[in-house]
């Protein structure tokens, strides 16, 4: 299986290191920041690909369109727009999604429960003495609102370069800036709040991995009491365990093959090629090969392309080759692929390529759209080539990066046949 994972979280990584112990999965991880990448790299494995870095919408859609079985968010449960961007993205290219999500923390009725940080920063207006803040830096701007915020406020943040800069810059500093790497004990929670003299503890409900409970306790023993940012009620998800046994269902589904290789005669066969980036430069490599006709539309063609072709033509012509090579720089309609076999959709537009995809199979024309599996006809696959010897390898449309490996196994495997 080929698992696309949003990592951020405890259970996150202990999701990761468990589907990198099962049989044929592929995990591809994304996190924050580059702390959240060494934390990974610890423990190396040729099935694991890290990317690091936040990503919006769009990047979340362009990552998917490699072709995943399952995305799951194993972000913090207080990550609210990054899971909303990742289910839409799940939704644009129909990938199952599941939310990965800790329980919730049995809170003792002496607490403080509020809806928002909005509404903790209210509650903390009508108080007086130290507050001992946990919630990380993200929000820490908002909490600038409290009446002698410089005085009254301790924040305990990540010990990071990028997040000691925000923080002073709000006026965090000095001995109010507390930059420390959890989990924290009961203990150190409690003669931290002892030694800051603070009354009030606020948190966020992280769960039991988070030390929501230690926190709690620590408040209760110190006298403090525990002012708690409460979660969504639409924060709704599967435990690890549950997540790990819907995967475990899933691996044995994926025991059988649904796609069957066939090698199609395409001499004298008119195929169109649609597109004039990265995808479509390598198809159009790939297909100058084989005596088919080819025509390439796009709007913008590469001099790599145009080179490729004209050196295909010029062998053609010294060949004495009726075969048909087309170039047309423009805009795409429908009148480009009219009298084609088979039409591959390469652009880098999304409604483009589904366009075409819709219009060819009303036409009864078999149809590869690049960034959609479940919108293809047939895959194109990796091809090797050595003489008379044709190699076509298919990762079934899941991951690019394995076929591209597979091919570059068989490449090295046949080099030395002739």
């Amino acid at each position: 299986m080929n698992i696309l994972v949003f990592a951020g979280t405890t259970e996150g990584r202990q999701l990761i290191e468990a589907l990198l112990k099962m049989k044929n999965m592929f995990v591809c991880a994304c996190v924050a920041t580059e702390y959240g990448k060494e934390i990974l790299e610890h423990e190396p494995a040729q099935n694991l690909e890290i990317k690091a870095g936040r990503l919006n919408l769009e990047e979340m859609q362009e990552l998917m369109c490699r072709g995943f079985d399952l995305v799951i968010d194993a972000t913090h449960p207080y990550a609210t727009v990054v899971t909303e961007n990742i289910k839409s993205a799940c939704d644009k290219t129909k990938i199952r999604y599941i939310r990965l999500l800790r329980g919730k923390t049995d809170f003792g009725s002496e607490c403080v429960f509020v809806e928002s940080t909005e509404a903790a920063v209210e509650y903390l207006n009508t108080t007086k003495g130290n507050v001992l803040l946990t919630t990380g830096s993200k929000e820490l701007a908002k909490y600038t609102e409290v009446h002698d915020f410089q005085e009254r406020l301790y924040a305990r943040v990540l010990p990071m370069e990028e997040v000691l800069k925000s923080c002073n810059e709000l006026g965090f500093a000095g001995k109010h800036l507390i930059c420390m790497q959890g989990p924290f004990s009961y203990e150190m929670n409690k003669a931290m709040l002892n030694q800051l003299d603070c009354c009030y503890m606020v948190t966020k409900d992280t769960g039991k991995e988070g030390g929501a409970y230690e926190k709690y306790l620590a408040a209760k023993e110190a006298g403090a009491a525990l002012v708690v940012v409460g979660r969504t009620e639409q924060d709704k998800g599967m435990s690890l365990q549950q997540v790990m046994n819907e995967i475990s269902r899933d691996s044995v589904k994926e025991t059988f093959a649904e796609w069957f290789p066939m090698f199609v005669n395409i001499n004298d066969r008119n195929i169109a090629v649609v597109g004039g980036g990265k995808i479509a430069c390598r198809r159009i490599k790939t297909l100058l090969q084989f005596s088919c006709n080819l025509r390439i539309v796009a709007k913008e063609i590469s001099e790599e392309i145009r080179q490729m072709v004209q050196e295909h033509i010029n062998i053609n012509q010294k060949a004495g080759l009726n075969r048909s090579i087309e170039l047309l720089e423009k805009e795409f309609e429908i009148q480009d692929i009219i009298g084609a076999d088979m039409v591959l959709a390469a652009t880098n537009n999304r409604e483009i390529n589904q366009g075409i995809g819709q219009q060819c199979r009303e036409r009864g024309m078999l149809v590869n759209v690049a960034d959609a599996k479940e919108e293809c006809d047939f895959y194109f696959p990796g091809v090797v080539m050595q003489g008379d010897l044709v190699v076509g390898i298919t990762a079934q449309g899941k991951s690019h990066t394995l076929a591209k490996k597979g091919s570059e196994v068989i490449k090295n495997a046949v080099k030395d046949i002739y």
